[in-house]
């Protein structure tokens, strides 16, 4: 359990356990990391997401190329011009120019970006009937959730998204926080 789930119970509660046979290869896929000579992370109460965040975080601060082969939405957040992302199940790589095509907003958005929309992979809830189209456009205007809170009754908003965002504050706020991915992971460096 992460410290996700310590605070939001419902953190991932929609995801299914782990396939029996998947589940038996995990200790045979550590041994190759291992005779391949790769170092194997694992840190106890962080999730991988995390790790993959300290790490790219301290490679790009070292400008070192990375590339995180994974399909995780999530993991977006991390892009900048040292880090992209490879999503080996559709051969694509993303990015800042990727990212944003793809979601609509910016790299370092994307966080404010899936506190509004949410993530139903991870059950992170986001607000209540702001979709993909609402989130990307108001994100692209307005940058954060923070200056749409802040600016809220003088935004150039309809009246029905305004209540949506009113009702949902609170949502919008932990979902931000459930989807940061923490970049200070304890890890040997």
């Amino acid at each position: 359990k992460s410290f996700r789930a310590q605070m939001y119970s419902e953190y991932k509660a929609n995801r299914p356990p782990m396939p029996e046979d998947l589940k038996v290869q995990v200790e045979y896929v550590h041994k190759i990391v291992k005779a391949l000579g790769f170092p194997l992370v694992q840190v106890e109460g962080v999730e991988a997401d995390d790790v993959l965040g300290t790490y790219a975080k301290l490679a790009s601060a070292n400008n070192l190329k990375t590339i995180i082969c994974t399909g995780d939405k999530d993991l977006a957040q991390l892009v900048d011009d040292n880090v992209i992302l490879y999503d080996s199940m559709k051969e694509t790589f993303l990015d800042k120019e990727g990212v944003a095509q793809k979601f609509g907003v910016a790299p370092e958005y994307i966080i404010d970006f899936l506190a509004l929309k949410g993530d139903s992979s991870d059950n992170i809830p986001g607000v209540a009937g702001v979709g993909e189209k609402t989130a990307s456009d108001l994100i692209q205007r307005f940058h954060s959730i923070d200056y749409i809170y802040d600016n809220l009754p003088e935004l150039d908003i309809k009246d029905g998204v305004k209540a949506k965002l009113t009702a949902g504050k609170d949502s919008a706020y932990l979902s931000r926080y459930l989807g940061t991915i923490c970049l200070e992971a304890p890890i040997n460096t």
